[in-house]
């Protein structure tokens, strides 16, 4: 006789973790002034850890339940990456800091293997994709009420922590209804109600002040335009020329090309940054060059090597520079990895050549403003952005 086996779980009705997966990337965007307002009260880590362990549950939940995708595809990708995060964690002078900073980055691997677990064909993609959207109705209102109240030259940040979280976010969802108005194929009341959205969100963008967001959205619209619709093409010429009858763009694109030294005599924002990333490079010693100096590094050394009245610690505002003081070669190599992988699967997985083009533009932006952020650091961004990208990794059954 047959000894009995109980059936395998249903992997096409994942129960509370596809639920759980929805309220997280719904809400997200819009918890940043809760969450700091938690955090101030109640010390410590704060109760955003909880929304990592929570998505890092999810993802483990699915993953038990199917664990081809994340031995076969998740981890060849990240694997190295994370690897190299955790090492650099034992000899890092911060070591609660560094696990802190590992863990998030496991969860922005967790945000990227979700869609391997919960899209199984086009309806699907389009039906976590038209959440992702939803995501950014609150923090747009919040734009809005914030900008009705904003002094002149004020930043916009909404429901995020910083200007250039929400401009990277907005980044994302015109990057989002491209695709939804291309592939989707709307009816013609919601195409009309598509593209005002889009030219609401683009405003906004522009009124964050974020340069290298700015630059990512033309390198969006270029090669989408380039390759897919010409007429893009001409927005991106037409827009820009637009956008310097604003005052506070003029501004802030004068302060870069009027070279390093502002009217003042002060450094402008990138010659500030390009004499960090000299004085963190030049400090190194040739011991470290392989495996850095541990994640959180840079912050806590940054002192010594760039010490500046006012000022306790400095953010790298570079991910290259950031991960190759932290965690060398390995760590930057690991992470030139991550990409090619993510990007050679995007390419074989295309559903369409519109699909293909939108999604490689996006993760181009985001390797193109790595060079001058924190990308690292911004954890609500990064779960969209994963997701995104592992949404069309997905191969459609």
């Amino acid at each position: 006789m047959t000894p009995y086996a109980p059936p395998l779980p249903s992997v096409r009705q994942p129960g509370w973790a596809m639920r759980l997966c929805a309220v997280l990337l719904l809400l997200r965007a819009s918890c940043d002034p809760l969450l700091d307002e938690l955090r101030d009260r109640g010390g410590g880590m704060g109760p955003g850890a909880l929304l990592n362990a929570l998505m890092l549950l999810a993802a483990l939940r699915l993953a038990l339940l199917r664990p081809y995708p994340l031995a076969a595809i998740v981890l060849p990708a990240w694997g190295p990456f994370l690897l190299a995060g955790l090492a650099s964690a034992a000899v890092a002078p911060d070591t609660a800091g560094a696990l802190r900073l590992a863990l998030v980055q496991a969860s922005y691997c967790a945000a990227y293997a979700l869609p391997f677990w919960l899209i199984r064909d086009a309806r699907a993609r389009l039906r976590w994709l038209r959440l992702l959207l939803c995501s950014s109705l609150l923090p747009a209102c919040w734009a809005l009420a914030e900008l009705a109240h904003a002094e002149a030259g004020q930043r916009l940040q909404a429901t995020f922590s910083h200007p250039n979280i929400f401009a990277f976010y907005l980044l994302l969802m015109v990057a989002l209804l491209l695709y939804l108005l291309r592939v989707a194929q709307p009816a013609p009341l919601a195409r009309r109600l598509m593209w005002f959205y889009m030219l609401l969100l683009l405003i906004l963008l522009v009124l964050t002040r974020t340069r290298s967001a700015w630059a990512g959205c033309m390198t969006l619209f270029i090669v989408y335009g380039l390759l897919v619709e010409r007429r893009f093409l001409l927005y991106a010429l037409v827009a820009p020329a637009l956008l310097l009858l604003n005052e506070d763009v003029r501004l802030r694109l004068a302060d870069i090309a009027a070279g390093a030294y502002d009217a003042q005599g002060q450094l402008n924002s990138y010659a500030w940054r390009v004499l960090l990333w000299r004085a963190g490079l030049n400090w190194m010693d040739g011991l470290h060059w392989l495996h850095g100096y541990g994640l959180e590094s840079f912050r806590f050394y940054s002192p010594r090597f760039f010490p500046l009245p006012g000022q306790d610690s400095w953010d790298p505002h570079n991910v290259y520079v950031q991960l190759y003081f932290e965690t060398g070669v390995l760590g930057l190599t690991a992470y030139g990895w991550l990409f090619w992988r993510v990007l050679h699967r995007l390419w074989l997985m295309a559903a369409s050549w519109a699909a293909a083009v939108i999604v490689i533009a996006t993760v181009l932006a985001y390797i193109l403003t790595s060079w001058s952020d924190n990308m690292l650091y911004y954890l609500s961004f990064n779960w969209y952005f994963w997701f995104f990208a592992g949404s069309f990794s997905v191969r459609e059954r």
